[in-house]
């Protein structure tokens, strides 16, 4: 189990968005408890909590006469996270003045660890003094405050005010949980995407790369309980609750890896390098008035087999693109000749997979011999079943 969190639904239009919430933290293998305020019920049934989490969903201190609905110090001693979305503006001031005349508000006193809000409502809400101070008490006491963001809002005005994005809030919530997992504590660092090289001010030498493996690596790893920093090239879209780095052309990236790399235990290497870059570079923008071009290109360095390590560490897992019909051979003397612990090979001529695709497969090999084949699949599960099958080598050699 990733992590136990308690989801407080307050009465505001963006309580829908608080069912797509929990299915994000589910999806990254927490455990959900929803507890509703009773205007949050005239947007979102309860029900529809207590289904996709197979968990209580509360709105009354009083579930019967004689029963209380919700042993609220007992779920506050259990959970590691309440997660407020909407956090509308009368849910915050409660919260900051200590009241407790609800399910929601009275688990909130209970609850003994971390606490964020996803704060929504209208601009001139969100910027009334009394809203201000409360949000300002609660981050003095610790609690995390996500959002709000600009745009269109319920009232069809414009402003600040609207929900902060479900991934950012999820990916946030996901950040402030206890490590736990095959990898709790494991430090990773991951690249993702393409480089560029320039040929003049405008003009580069890239691939197809779009950095999708490299994300879905990086937000398997988290969900896992690593640590993950994500070192990533251009057009790569940043995952939420992922700290990134960003990368434009190979020197960039080396220079990144020679930083990063003696500080993790592990290393997933997806980047896509290019291989060659222009031996020298245009001053300005190169006119096509002047005729055809030559342009001349030599090799790139090799950033995996010269990145920093010592005494096999980081645990180092390279990818190879190549052909299906030589596909393991070549990937096996890739992963000798760049002294890697594992290889992720990927057929580059089949329809359909690999670069600028959802989907791929896979073929995993490493130096201890182990190895694994993956039908073709979507890049996220597919992502998972990768790290999840190299997560023990990597707990080991971080032992040695």
């Amino acid at each position: 189990m990733r992590g136990r969190v308690v989801l407080g639904v307050s009465g505001g239009i963006a309580a829908f968005r608080a069912v797509e919430v929990l299915r994000g933290l589910i999806k990254a293998g927490c455990r959900v408890h929803t507890i509703l305020t009773e205007n949050a019920t005239h947007f979102v049934a309860p029900r529809t909590f207590a289904v996709l989490s197979n968990e209580g969903a509360e709105v009354s201190l009083w579930s019967d006469p004689t029963s209380p609905g919700v042993d609220h110090v007992t779920l506050g001693r259990e959970s590691d996270l309440l997660l407020v979305v909407p956090a509308t503006a009368n849910i915050i001031a409660k919260m900051a003045a200590g009241i407790a005349d609800d399910a929601l508000t009275t688990y909130a006193l209970a609850h003994r660890r971390r606490v964020m809000i996803a704060p929504a409502m209208n601009t001139s809400m969100w910027r009334q003094p009394a809203i201000e101070q409360a949000v300002a008490a609660l981050k003095q006491r610790g609690a995390i405050v996500v959002g709000p963001v600009f745009g269109f809002l319920a009232e069809g005005e414009i402003g600040e005010g609207k929900l902060a994005p479900v991934d950012e809030i999820v990916g946030a919530a996901l950040a402030a949980l206890p490590l736990r997992g095959p990898l709790a504590g494991v430090r990773v660092l991951i690249t993702a995407g393409p480089t560029r090289e320039p040929i003049d001010t405008v003009r580069v030498i890239t691939n197809r790369s779009s950095g999708r493996m490299g994300v879905a690596l990086a937000l398997a790893a988290r969900d896992l309980g690593a640590e993950v920093r994500l070192l990533a090239g251009p057009g790569v879209s940043a995952p939420s609750g992922v700290p990134m780095e960003r990368f434009e052309t190979a020197a960039d990236l080396g220079r990144l890896l020679g930083r990063r790399a003696p500080e993790a235990d592990a290393v997933w290497h997806a980047a896509a390098v290019a291989d060659f870059r222009p031996t020298s570079v245009a001053a300005g923008k190169l006119d096509r008035r002047q005729g055809g071009l030559q342009l001349a290109l030599q090799p790139v360095p090799d950033l995996a087999a010269a990145m920093p390590r010592v005494q096999g560490r980081p645990y180092l897992v390279i990818f190879a693109a190549e052909r299906a019909t030589d596909l393991e051979a070549r990937a096996a003397k890739k992963m000798s000749e760049k002294a890697a612990d594992a290889v992720v090979a990927n057929p580059i001529d089949e329809p359909g997979l690999g670069m600028e695709s959802a989907r791929n497969r896979a073929v995993v090999l490493t130096r201890l011999g182990v190895r694994r084949e993956f039908v073709a699949q979507d890049k996220e599960p597919l992502a998972r079943e990768l790290v999840l099958t190299l997560a023990g080598e990597i707990v080991a050699n971080r032992r040695r």
